[in-house]
Parts: structure tokens; C-alpha cells; sequence
């Protein structure tokens, strides 16, 4: 079973049970990496422990929402250390706001090094952080090459990987977002989530609606809550 890692903090504690449910409703193995120095409520560790989820804490800084290319490497190196741990090819970086709902097509062929989300025209150059997935060795040797290069700290944590990954590559799988029926959407506050479930592999629930968020947390796990619940109902 291939892993899927998130790098959460004390923000994530409300979605975690439904970005667990969803990891293991796409057949993957949920590996939670918290942030030492802002960590998730108690409520949400109990819950974890008693679900014999794999919960780890990281020191390393994360400068907001996973800047820098040091910290680009230190992801790297714990999705190459859960590939390990796991008897993986592979893991998934899989943010805690983002639910895999159908694996088929993110879980690329043997011979591919990496698999990310992308839309062409966006001017990024670069997968999204939402969801990646990279080989164990490909995953080391990036570490490698963050840390070798010049430590930029504003650096975005999936452009950063992704740089390493074209550097590095020769066979990467980027799949192109297409509104139809593409393989992943970020999903509006009142979406249709039977309908999202049907359309999309990925969806990701981070972005903020029209109005603003009125509470982060809560909608976002609310909104999670529904993705996966008719996940479940479609199976």
C-alpha cells in the first residue's frame, strides 16, 4: 500500500478524521506529520492514536503554509522515509484539506518517477502541493538537491519540489486540470459533493469563498465531512 503523508498543524486538527477516512477509503496508508511548535488539539492526537494512525512530529520550520527549500526537502526526505517504512515504490504528499476520492489515475506505472496535479496556462510551471506523488529514490535525491542548492526561504514548498523533480526526472506524469472531468478541482463552499465525487479524483477544499471564511476550520471539515461521506455512499 502506498503512503500518503500531510503535514498538519493545530489548524487541521477539525479535518483530520475525514482526511484519514478518505486516505484509507482510496486505499492508501494515512501518515500524519505534525508541527512541533503548533500542534494539533488533544481531542484530535486521541482520535488519531486510538484509530492506530501513524502520527509523527516535525521541528524543522515551516515559515506559514510549507515555505522554503529547506523545508521542501524536509518533505521530501519524509516521503521517501514513509516509502521506506512502508515497503512502498512510492508516497503521496496529500494535504490535509484535500481528499482523494479515486486513486486510479494519481497512482501512476511503475516506470514513473512522479505524478502532479497541474493546469497549463496558470504561469506557475509546477504542480500543486495539494496532492504529488514521488518514487522513494526520486524523493531522496531531490532532498539532495534542495539542500545543495541556495536556501531561498520564500520559496513555495510545491514549486520548489517540482523544480527538483524536472531537474532530476526523466519520466514524470503531470495531469492537466479539465473542468469537465478532470482529474482534480479545488471545490466552492456549497458545492455538490456527490457531484464532485463523480467528476473528480482529487478534490481540495482550501480555497476561500466568495464571502470569506466566517470559520476556517469548521467549514473546511464540514465540507471534507461531505466529500468523503459520499465517497463512501458511491463505493
Amino acid at each position: 500500500m502506498i503512503p500518503a503523508v500531510t503535514f498538519t498543524h493545530s489548524g487541521g486538527s477539525q479535518r483530520l478524521e475525514w482526511w484519514v477516512r478518505g486516505v484509507r477509503l482510496a486505499g492508501m496508508i494515512p501518515v500524519v506529520c505534525d508541527d512541533a511548535n503548533d500542534p494539533i488539539l488533544a481531542p484530535a492526537r486521541g482520535w488519531l492514536a486510538a484509530e492506530g494512525v501513524e502520527y509523527r512530529q516535525t521541528t524543522w520550520p515551516r515559515r506559514g503554509n510549507l515555505n522554503g527549500t529547506d523545508t521542501a526537502a524536509r518533505i521530501c526526505m519524509e516521503l521517501a522515509m514513509a516509502s521506506t517504512r512502508h515497503g512502498s515504490r512510492m508516497a503521496f504528499k496529500v494535504d490535509d484539506d484535500t481528499v482523494i476520492i479515486r486513486p486510479g489515475r494519481i497512482v501512476p506505472e511503475d516506470g514513473i518517477e512522479a505524478v502532479g496535479l497541474v493546469c497549463p496556462g496558470d504561469g506557475r510551471g509546477g504542480a500543486y502541493g495539494m496532492c504529488y506523488g514521488l518514487r522513494w529514490d526520486l524523493a531522496t535525491a531531490c532532498a539532495g538537491d534542495l539542500v545543495a542548492g541556495s536556501l531561498n526561504v520564500q520559496a513555495p514548498e510545491d514549486l520548489a519540489v517540482w523544480g527538483a523533480v524536472k531537474r532530476l526526472a526523466t519520466e514524470v506524469a503531470e495531469l492537466p486540470y479539465c473542468a469537465e472531468r478532470g482529474p482534480f478541482a479545488a471545490l466552492a463552499w456549497g458545492s455538490c459533493p456527490v457531484d464532485a465525487c463523480r467528476r473528480y479524483d482529487v478534490v481540495t477544499v482550501g480555497n476561500p469563498p466568495a464571502a470569506g471564511w466566517i470559520d476556517r476550520p469548521r467549514q473546511t471539515a464540514a465540507l471534507m465531512r461531505s466529500i468523503v461521506e459520499a465517497a463512501e455512499r458511491l463505493q
